[in-house]
Order: C-alpha cells, then sequence, then structure tokens
C-alpha cells in the first residue's frame, strides 16, 4: 500500500482516538456547572501536568519551534530554553495561590475569579471586571485557538496536501465535538493523550533523524557546510543584545498567567498541595519536548 494512504490511515485513527477519549469522559462528568467547567475540582496531577504541557506547547512546539530551528540552527535554543524558565517562574509564584483562593471564592472561571477578587478587595465592580475580562478572554483566546489551528492545517497541507481550510474545520469540529460532550474534563483527558503522543512522536523523529545523519559529529559537519552560522550559539542581529532577547522569552513564559486555558488546568487540580508536583512533571516532560524539537529541526535542516 502507498506510504501516503497508510499516513493518513493513522493520521485519522489518532483522531478518531482522540475524540473517543473525550467523548468518553462524559460519562464521568456530572450535570453541575462547577464539574464542566472544572471537573469538580478532582483532576489528577499527572493529567493537569501533562494537559497543560500539551496545550501549552502545541504549535509554539511542532511548527514554532521546529521551525525556527530549521530557519536559524543552534542559536534557536535560547528561546524554549528562556520560555521554561519564565513558565516555570509563573507556576511557583501563582498557580498554588490561584488553586486556593478561585475555591475560596467560589470561582469557576478565570473572569469570575478576577470579579470576587476584586470585591474581596472593599470594591463594588467586580461585575464590571467580570464581564470586561470575559469579553477579552473571548477576543484574545479565540485568536490563539486560531492560531492553534492554522498550525495544524499547515502541518496537514505539508504531509497530505489539503488546503488550509480543510485542516481547519476539522480540527474545529472535533474540538467542539469532545469539549461539548465533556466539558474541561474532556479537553484534560484528550490533552493528556495528546502529550503522550507529542513526547513520544519527538523522540521517534529526533533519534531517527540522528542516526540518518550519522550522529552528532556529523550532524554538526553538515550544518556548517550548509551555512557556518547555523553552528552560531549566539543569534546574529539583535539589536539591543543577547540579555535584552533572552528575558524577553523569559518574560514571555511568564505569560502563562495571563493565559485562561492553561490557568484553569491549575483550578482544577484536586489539591492545592499537587500543584508543586504538577508543575515539575510539566517541567520535566516539557524539556525533554523542547529538546527533541530543537533535535528535529537541525536534523531536518541537515537532510
Amino acid at each position: 500500500m502507498d506510504q501516503q494512504i497508510w499516513i493518513a490511515i493513522t493520521f485519522i485513527a489518532f483522531l478518531l482516538s482522540f475524540t473517543v477519549v473525550g467523548i468518553y469522559s462524559a460519562t464521568q462528568k456530572q450535570n453541575t456547572t462547577n464539574d464542566y467547567l472544572l471537573a469538580s475540582r478532582n483532576v489528577n496531577p499527572w493529567l493537569t501536568a501533562l494537559s497543560a504541557m500539551a496545550t501549552g506547547q502545541s504549535g509554539y512546539l511542532f511548527i514554532g519551534v521546529i521551525g525556527f530551528t530549521y530557519k536559524v540552527g543552534v542559536a534557536s535554543i535560547w528561546i524554549p530554553v528562556a520560555w521554561a524558565i519564565g513558565d516555570y517562574i509563573a507556576w511557583w509564584l501563582i498557580f498554588k495561590k490561584l488553586r486556593l483562593v478561585s475555591q475560596q471564592t467560589n470561582s469557576d472561571t478565570v473572569s469570575s475569579f478576577l470579579g470576587q477578587e476584586n470585591l474581596r478587595s472593599g470594591k463594588n465592580n467586580g461585575r464590571l471586571i467580570t464581564i470586561i475580562s470575559a469579553l477579552i478572554t473571548i477576543a484574545f483566546l479565540g485568536t490563539y485557538a486560531s492560531a492553534q489551528l492554522v498550525a495544524a492545517s499547515k502541518g496537514l497541507n505539508a504531509i497530505f496536501g489539503w488546503n488550509y481550510q480543510l485542516g481547519v474545520i476539522i480540527g474545529a469540529v472535533i474540538v467542539v465535538i469532545y469539549c461539548f460532550s465533556g466539558g474541561i474534563r474532556a479537553s484534560i483527558w484528550t490533552d493528556s493523550v495528546q502529550a503522550i503522543l507529542m513526547i513520544g512522536s519527538l523522540l521517534v523523529l529526533c533519534i531517527v533523524g540522528l542516526i540518518n545523519c550519522g550522529g552528532f559529529g556529523e550532524l554538526w559537519t553538515k550544518l556548517n557546510a550548509i551555512d557556518p552560522t547555523l553552528t552560531n550559539l549566539i543569534p546574529a542581529n539583535l539589536p539591543w543584545g543577547f540579555f535584552p532577547y533572552f528575558l524577553g522569552w523569559i518574560v514571555a513564559g511568564f505569560g502563562a498567567v495571563g493565559q485562561p486555558h492553561i490557568l484553569v488546568r491549575a483550578m482544577a487540580i484536586d489539591s492545592a498541595e499537587n500543584v508543586a508536583f504538577a508543575r515539575n512533571i510539566k517541567f520535566v516532560c516539557g524539556q525533554i519536548n523542547s529538546a527533541t524539537a530543537f533535535g528535529v529541526g537541525l536534523t531536518a535542516r541537515a537532510l
């Protein structure tokens, strides 16, 4: 059978498995708003970590990091490193407190949490804060979700030659189906399965790429032969130098505190005491993914 057909069959099988996992999660749901939005605040820390990693690294890692590494070479390493530092600081400083206070204020969403915090501080415009933050979330998270769908459609276009619109439609339909079926629990479960697939597939791709390159030494030689700048450790053409560049990406990683789809996973974890465990698991798995994505980008350029 043609290789392209096998790839298509495998891809469809994975899509169906993700959809089934999401729909199956609906069997565990309770008919309450809290369960739909936060899975009754009873999510296992492993699932919290894996789902947060998957939702935070999807298009950014598979399209962004790999593509940027392919373009600029070794110097791209500073982006995932700095991003990880900022992200870890955000989880360390904010997420445990968020889990505690959101339960104390009975907040099921980030917007309601901000409104309740406004009321707790003695002000009386909590409702207005909730509405404004909800509108901001819809506008900007909608844009973010669109970017993820576009990233997925680019992958489908590269592999199968499908047009971008078809990839966006397929992704959107699948997400809508399992989210309406199981709420945040469906999203967390499917993200966790996808996280495992992400880790495994990147490891395999990186190892196969290195083998085909002939090892690290040959990889370095081939990159140098293509363009000596590909093996430079420091990015070229930085107007303000390296430190502001690196610091900027740390701040970008800290931006997790402004991403509701990540914040709600901390709000949904089964205990505030488990936030640190989830943070460490997410960090380790995320660094494995970043390292292998970096390797995939380099080997793809060399080959």
